[in-house]
């Protein structure tokens, strides 16, 4: 029998995924009338696909939770979801919070 080396195994980068949604309190007709003034929350939800996965999830979310005052994160059964809100955000601002996530998605799997 082999010896596996634990540097040497391949991580799997599907036993994480992040996705990410808007949420809005809006109705289409603020939307139409009023514009976007309306508040929207960036939603970054990670998913672990095992036991391993979600105690770091969870590892990670208390840590965002503290450095990161202007989110909120919530554990869930799958994972955890981290909301951010956007309302006021210039579109840089959203996409250099969308890349924050994905490096951070991107630490998870190499913990793992």
């Amino acid at each position: 029998m082999k010896p596996t080396n634990k540097s040497q195994e391949k991580k799997d980068p599907e036993s994480i995924i992040l996705s990410f949604h808007m949420e809005s309190s809006a109705t289409l007709w603020n939307r139409i009338f009023e514009g976007f003034s309306s508040e929207m929350v960036l939603v970054s939800r990670f998913e672990g696909k095992d036991r391993k996965a979600l105690e770091i999830l969870y590892r990670f979310g208390s840590m965002v939770a503290e450095r990161y005052g202007k989110c909120a994160v919530e554990p869930r059964v799958y994972g955890i979801v981290i909301k951010k809100d956007v309302s006021d955000e210039t579109e840089e601002t959203v996409n250099e919070w969308m890349d924050l996530m994905r490096r951070l998605h991107h630490e998870i799997i190499g913990v793992l």
